[in-house]
């Protein structure tokens, strides 16, 4: 197997292709309202992801195996830096890198979709500790997640 990533330092040479099973994104911007952190903002964008529930192929952890699909709900801010991100993410996601097929953390359910080391905000609020806002960090790091998967 051919790695895309530099053996001494690790950089990724031109983006990874993931394992993600085949699903659907899509995305809606909410002018009325903001997130916290985020009020000079115009609006919100709602981030929408549904994966139907099917068959594992060869790239997965069993492969003829049933998995569960799922969906999920992600925000950003509808600022010029949040814009990037979604792009981004719409990048990672046609590459097949935001999900994967594995053991939820939350659940502990095995064979199911989950995310892949990709961190998004499903919640509006309640800060970092409930994956929402306020997080004055938040897109920064997110583009260098991104980044270290091979998407700028």
């Amino acid at each position: 197997k051919i790695s895309r990533q530099c053996p001494v330092c690790t950089t990724v040479i031109g983006p990874l292709k993931g394992n993600q099973p085949m699903g659907t994104m899509t995305h809606r911007t909410d002018y009325m309202n903001n997130l916290p952190g985020h009020e000079d903002c115009a609006g919100m964008i709602e981030i929408y992801y549904s994966f139907s529930s099917g068959i594992q192929g060869p790239d997965h952890p069993n492969p003829g195996r049933p998995y569960t699909g799922t969906s999920r709900r992600a925000y950003l801010p509808n600022n010029t830096e949040g814009r990037e991100v979604l792009r981004l993410l719409e990048r990672a996601f046609y590459s097949h890198l935001v999900f994967t097929i594995g053991t939820s953390a939350t659940t502990g359910a095995t064979d199911t979709v989950v995310w892949n080391d990709i961190h998004h905000k499903t919640s509006k609020y309640g800060g970092p500790n409930s994956y929402g806002y306020p997080d004055p960090d938040y897109l920064r790091r997110v583009k260098e997640e991104l980044a270290a998967k091979g998407i700028k």
